[in-house]
């Protein structure tokens, strides 16, 4: 599911154009790393981030062209720098969405597929630069999977196996064994503990 996210969400809304500039957030989980490769197929810039130097370093492996860690540096500033964004895919929302839209170019795309920063956050993040909304004619998509699996579901399975068996994309599981250690494993990736697919093995033949 992870992968068909990527894909059909890359696919619908991204409109990637060789040359352009790409920004994942939350760009070491199972979409991300998926969305970083689709962009690099595409011919694209991309600036990834993670919240560990381990993950910012998968997100090299991945293919980003450049990737920092949230946390140490400041997403502003770099964003200033490497950009301005043509697209920018959301998986966490918060700070680093007002400060990707600060970021972002003339009829930009953004692709809003998740925002696990705000998910515990009762008090919610004061967005300071909605204005761009208007101010660059940006274009801001937000989607269910199951929305538009159905568009891109035969296509999807003609395409990525191959390129996966043939090594243009990478996948990777991170594994956890025995049911019991279900509720640990998903508290992994609530935290942003996970590398990739978390992935419960409840038994082995």
């Amino acid at each position: 599911m992870p992968g068909m996210t990527a894909y059909c969400g890359w696919k619908e809304y991204s409109q990637a154009k060789k040359g352009e500039t790409a920004f994942i957030s939350g760009a070491a989980g199972a979409v991300g790393a998926i969305v970083i490769q689709l962009a690099k197929l595409d011919g694209m810039k991309v600036i990834a981030s993670a919240g560990t130097d381990e993950k910012v370093r998968e997100c090299v492996e991945m293919g980003a062209d450049i990737a920092f860690n949230y946390k140490t540096t400041d997403t502003e500033k770099i964003l200033e720098k490497e950009g301005p964004l043509d697209v920018y895919w959301d998986n966490v929302g918060g700070a680093v969405l007002d400060a990707a839209l600060l970021a972002s170019a003339k009829h930009a795309r953004i692709i809003a597929c998740g925002m696990i920063s705000t998910y515990n956050n009762k008090e919610g993040t004061n967005l300071k630069n909605l204005w761009t909304i208007f101010g660059r004619s940006l274009h801001i998509h937000g989607f269910l999977f199951s929305d538009i699996a159905p568009k891109y579901e035969k296509e999807f399975f003609e395409v990525i196996p191959k390129k996966l068996v043939s090594g243009e994309l990478k996948h990777r599981e991170d594994v956890t064994k025995g049911l019991e250690n279900a509720g640990e494993a998903l508290l992994d990736v609530l935290l942003g503990k996970n590398f990739g697919k978390k992935v419960v093995v409840v038994a082995e033949d």
